[in-house]
């Protein structure tokens, strides 16, 4: 009988096809907590997208459960406490979407500085007057605050330095490798906030960053700056970037990201005109599909098969008890 592997949501059909023929797949209904208490009970592989929650009661349910491959690099959906004790892998990927959020990054710099939204409404209404605004701005030359230098953040970094002509401050206190990044850094969360005509985020959502974005820091920021968050919502005090949006103590936002996902319907952010808004999809394209859903297939086609992924796939190898 061939093991069952649970898709919480659909994949890249390459990655399915990694697992034809050597596994049972199964694709739950919905991304709701009962749907997938039930489902998890009788299979031995998850691949798990964003937005189900793998918590302990979810992992409580798993009778032979062995690996969680998570989609992407953020594992905060998943009790790593709670899969470890009952001795099952979790596994992320690192760096396969690198690319992917910087791209989608840049792009919302650039549609802030230039109203892209805005402008194509305002054509769509036949305002076409709004071609004299005088808000759009240049990117070259301003100051680009990056908060958090891993791989998404250096590769921001080194795309506005040399494609854009930015100047970039950077903060992260736990980069070693300041002097080889060609960039300036802060060891100051407020200089950088004071500076930066642009800010831009790229920290994991962790309990050291839950709320980093805070209101005093918002109300640092010059008048003419810009917000981007492309790493998680729970790093931003929601209700401190809503005030300082509606009373444009700053230009505008970007967020791809949010504390609620789905966002609501009712929520202020719907109705805010200088914020764009993305769907959580930033580290979503053809290609970063391709290769995320086919590294979390294998990697549980490799414990199904009795292998090991490979180590950095591994997120949970320190605190796993292997004795289980």
């Amino acid at each position: 009988m061939k093991p069952k592997v649970l898709l919480s949501e659909d994949i890249n059909p390459l990655g399915k096809k990694l697992l034809e023929g050597k596994a049972e797949i199964i694709i739950a209904l919905d991304t709701g907590k009962e749907t997938a208490i039930k489902l998890v009970q009788d299979v031995e592989g998850v691949i798990l997208r964003a937005t189900t929650r793998f918590d302990a009661e979810v992992i409580a349910s798993a009778q032979k459960l062995k690996v969680i491959a998570r989609t992407g690099v953020g594992v905060d959906n998943v009790d790593i406490q709670a899969a470890s004790e009952k001795g099952i892998l979790v596994c992320n990927f690192p760096g396969m979407n690198d690319l992917t959020v910087a791209e989608h990054t840049i792009a919302l710099i650039m549609a802030l500085a230039k109203k892209i939204v805005h402008m194509h409404h305002a054509v769509k209404a036949g305002n076409w007057s709004e071609r004299f605004s005088p808000d759009l701005a240049e990117v070259e030359g301003k100051t680009l605050g990056v908060i958090g230098m891993g791989g998404i953040g250096r590769l921001v970094a080194k795309k506005c330095r040399d494609g854009l002509g930015m100047n970039i401050l950077a903060y992260d206190p736990y980069v070693v490798d300041k002097n080889e990044l060609k960039v300036t850094f802060t060891a100051a969360l407020e200089e950088l906030f004071c500076k930066a005509d642009f800010i831009t985020i790229h920290v994991p959502n962790l309990p050291q960053t839950k709320g980093l974005v805070s209101k005093e820091l918002l109300g640092m920021m010059k008048q003419a700056a810009f917000l981007v968050n492309t790493s998680r919502g729970e790093v931003i005090d929601e209700s401190a970037l809503i005030h300082a949006l509606e009373s444009t103590q700053i230009k505008g936002a970007a967020l791809d990201v949010f504390r609620e996902e789905p966002l609501p319907e009712n929520h202020p952010l719907m109705f805010l005109d200088n914020v764009i808004l993305s769907p959580h999809c930033a580290g979503s394209t053809w290609e970063s599909n391709v290769r995320i859903a086919l590294g979390a297939a294998q990697a549980v086609l490799d414990i199904l098969e009795g292998r090991m992924p490979d180590e950095k796939f591994i997120y949970n190898k320190m605190e796993l008890k292997m004795d289980k």
